[in-house]
């Protein structure tokens, strides 16, 4: 979540106005958000009510973000640079084999995706960019997927990977496997104990998809 100063709310009192410094007031609505969607889901609160949470008025939160789809797109954006830092960080850190990167950005994924449920039900929910509001976002989204692609194409350029499909596509492949996973671990298809054991028992499943990396 956004490190940000949420006031809180007592039942039966208005919550106490704060001042902020520039950009804060920004990352304090991100933070409101986050705790409105992980209590209620993205589409049943309001900008207005993000603004009360921390003490605002609606017209201050709307010089920060015009609608709610504003924000949403800031908390999707927040969510898609978190995970490009770590998929980075795991990328540069691994040792050991190209299929053991894969397997630890693999392992990345899941593990940010089930720590952080509620941003990344708003990062893979609905398109937020239709319009184009956002580059911003798009490019953090490209940021982590850029990381990705990455160590598919180190793979290949080593001679381990196959030469085809390129890249990219055995990069959406990684993805949409992780994130298939996700979905059916999210609602229960998948019943795991922990997060730990849910990102292992991920690993056992993710073998075939490894094996199909290989160059032959």
């Amino acid at each position: 979540m956004v490190p940000c100063s949420v006031v809180g709310t007592t039942k039966g009192r208005r919550p106490k106005k704060q001042s902020y410094h520039h950009g804060d007031l920004a990352r304090a609505l991100v933070g409101a958000a986050l705790e409105l969607i992980e209590t209620r889901g993205p589409e049943a609160f309001t900008l207005r009510e993000a603004a009360a949470s921390v003490g605002v008025t609606h017209g201050a939160a709307y010089r920060h973000f015009e609608d709610k789809t504003a924000l949403l797109a800031a908390v999707s954006q927040e969510g898609y640079r978190v995970l490009a830092a770590r998929l980075g960080d795991v990328a540069s850190k691994t040792k050991g084999s190209s299929h053991e990167r894969v397997r630890a950005l693999a392992a990345a994924y899941l593990d940010f995706a089930l720590e952080h449920p509620a941003q990344y039900r708003v990062m893979w929910g609905p398109r937020l960019n239709e319009d184009g509001r956002f580059p911003s976002l798009e490019a953090a989204i490209q940021d982590a997927f850029d990381v990705v692609v990455g160590v598919m194409k180190r793979g290949q350029d080593e001679g381990v990977f196959r030469k085809q499909p390129e890249a990219r596509e055995l990069a959406i492949g990684m993805w949409v496997t992780a994130h298939g996973y996700v979905e059916l671990v999210a609602r229960r298809r998948i019943k795991v104990k922990s997060r730990r054991v849910a990102v292992e028992y991920f690993e056992t499943l993710f073998e075939p998809f490894l094996d199909g990396l290989e160059r032959r």
